[in-house]
């Protein structure tokens, strides 16, 4: 899965792109691109081994080319395990064609929360089978932990007014999932806090939503099955990334063994601090931001995020190689 030279030296411009997580799903997403190689081995590889595995969801195929599939919602509450790997499907499938097509070229690669392990592929730290299998694996604990329901709300709060709510609201279980930009703060936590959350902010004017998540990532909550999932990956062999991988919980690149295991790992209970990736990887000299995702959710937190900076969204609607290409020249000339 390695594309792309080396990042340069001096000022020359660099480029990132950026692996979504929660969003990356959408009905027939990818069904102009289905006769592209690379997208069509990395859908076949996903499903093979995934059925290898014991799996008898939906092909990962069929959801992301047909758009009669079942939308994000219904696909989450019916089959949680499908809704994961169509999510990160998805999201490689699409990088692997901007990768080829971008000019200039990709220097990096960015997760965002469950984004990271495709990120981790695409960067060529893991391949498409183990991160089928850690998603296997992930589910099992999942399921396994019982967890109250539980799951992530987005509003447009800063997260110094998010966290003053919290107290003033007395939601002792909720915690700040991901500070994405200045204006645009995740809470995590308990399906009736986070209700409760939810109404506290729009009284107050504000915007809160709801985000299609099957649990309350980024939360100590899922301590336990982070500690189990973290043993399993201390024996998954990673190799050297190529491009360089960085993730929204830390603001350096990921780059040792060690490193890259806990990045697999880090959106069970790290909190995100996308805005300060962003900024770090402003001053390594990026300038330009290319989200692999559809709705153009990344690319949006990163014009957010730093003013000025050039950004592309070329997968927002499903379009063949060609409509691609035109997206990312439009873009970004």
């Amino acid at each position: 899965m390695n594309h792309g030279p080396p990042a340069p030296a001096g000022g020359t411009p660099r480029t990132v792109l950026m692996c979504p997580g929660q969003g990356a799903y959408l009905p027939g997403a990818l069904r102009h691109l289905s006769g592209v190689p690379s997208v069509a081995r990395v859908l076949r590889r996903v499903d093979a081994h995934s059925t290898a595995l014991g799996g008898t969801g939906p092909p990962v195929g069929r959801l992301l080319t047909d758009p009669a599939a079942p939308d994000p919602d219904r696909l989450l509450r019916a089959d949680p395990l499908s809704f994961d790997l169509a999510t990160y499907a998805a999201v490689v499938a699409s990088a692997t064609v901007l990768l080829d097509l971008a000019r200039p070229p990709v220097h990096a690669v960015l997760g965002h929360s469950v984004g990271d392990l495709a990120a981790l592929t695409v960067a060529g730290a893991l391949t498409p089978e183990q991160a089928v299998r850690l998603l296997h694996l992930r589910d099992r604990l999942l399921r396994d932990a019982a967890l109250p329901a539980a799951g992530l709300l987005a509003t447009d709060m800063t997260a110094d007014r998010a966290a003053e709510l919290l107290r003033a609201e007395g939601l002792t279980k909720l915690r700040i999932a991901a500070r994405n930009a200045p204006a645009q703060t995740v809470l995590a936590g308990p399906a009736d806090q986070l209700a409760a959350a939810g109404r506290s902010a729009r009284e107050l004017g504000h915007r809160a939503t709801e985000l299609t998540s099957r649990t309350a990532y980024h939360h100590p909550l899922l301590a336990e099955v982070h500690r189990t999932f973290r043993r399993h990956l201390r024996t998954e062999p990673v190799a050297r990334p190529e491009p360089a991988v960085y993730t929204a919980t830390t603001h350096r690149a990921v780059r040792t063994p060690a490193g890259l295991r806990a990045m697999a790992a880090a959106h069970l209970t790290a909190p995100m601090a996308f805005d300060r990736t962003l900024r770090a990887l402003s001053r390594a000299g990026f300038t330009t931001y290319l989200d692999s995702g559809p709705r153009a959710l990344l690319s949006t937190l990163a014009r957010a995020g730093l003013p000025g900076c050039a950004t592309a969204a070329p997968s927002r609607t499903p379009a063949g190689v060609e409509r691609l290409r035109d997206r990312l020249a439009a873009a970004l000339e």
